[in-house]
């Protein structure tokens, strides 16, 4: 009953939020479908308790809020699609999305799927670092902490190993911003720690595109949000209030645009 009260979401959000909490106690699915905006996402039954945790973060508590209308958005470690879907209900025109665990990427695709109705959105199978190549990619139980590099203490978690392509965050970002064609470029970056490595093993130069960006930090990295700050300051982008303390936001200085599309209904 409690989804049912929360304003901060369309109504019928809301509804199909309280469904999902019902249905899975009593019969019992393996995706629950959640309409938002012009599409729907998905949480998963088995991971159910970190697939709301993620949609109340990116979605319900609004961690990733500005101007979306028309924007590109580069979405590094897209999870199963809900900063995505948020982007899109708030105007966002393209979405390119980066994620190389298997069972999420499936997920996404689904998601992704069912915004591509006036919407561009791109999935890249792949994880992002400083370097391009093939990697192990360590696989946890739960459908976040997957990470290139986890931490020593995550090993009682980890359950897989998958090779998988790693593409360089300079060339993420180039080809992002060739896509953006003059359109605002919002960049997402939640990578379990590799943040460090991806943008401060990248040169300043690679985020001259950008207009905004959302990174958030992880405690077992081997940088803090001052040292990547400090970084993208070379490339001319501003650190700005952030909703959310585990999120650095940074943002180029311009004039605000106007035209913002409603809010989804």
């Amino acid at each position: 009953m409690q989804s049912l009260l929360d304003r901060r979401l369309p109504f019928s959000t809301r509804l199909d939020l309280l469904t999902a909490d019902t249905r899975r106690r009593r019969a019992a699915r393996e995706l629950y479908a959640v309409r938002y905006g012009p599409g729907r996402v998905y949480l998963s039954h088995d991971d159910y308790a970190v697939d709301r945790a993620s949609f109340a973060f990116a979605v319900t508590e609004a961690t990733y809020a500005t101007d979306y209308d028309c924007a590109v958005v580069l979405d590094v470690g897209a999870h199963k699609g809900y900063f995505g879907a948020y982007a899109v209900a708030h105007g966002a025109s393209s979405v390119v999305a980066y994620e190389p665990e298997s069972a999420n990427l499936a997920v996404l695709e689904r998601t992704a799927m069912s915004y591509r109705d006036g919407v561009e959105w791109t999935i890249c199978p792949a994880a992002v670092d400083a370097t391009s190549g093939r990697s192990d990619f360590h696989v946890m139980r739960a459908s976040w902490g997957h990470a290139l590099e986890p931490p020593e203490a995550f090993a009682e978690h980890e359950v897989g190993v998958e090779s998988v392509e790693v593409e360089a965050l300079a060339d993420t970002l180039a080809g992002a911003a060739a896509h953006s064609a003059g359109r605002r470029l919002v960049v997402k970056v939640n990578i379990e720690g590799a943040e460090c490595s991806a943008i401060l093993g990248s040169a300043p130069s690679a985020w001259e595109g950008v207009s905004e960006v959302f990174v958030e930090t992880h405690p077992w990295a081997s940088c803090g949000a001052d040292e990547i700050a400090a970084q993208l300051e070379l490339a001319g982008l501003t650190r700005v209030e952030s909703a959310h303390p585990a999120v650095l936001h940074m943002r180029r200085e311009g004039p605000p645009r106007s035209g913002r599309r409603s809010d989804p209904t």
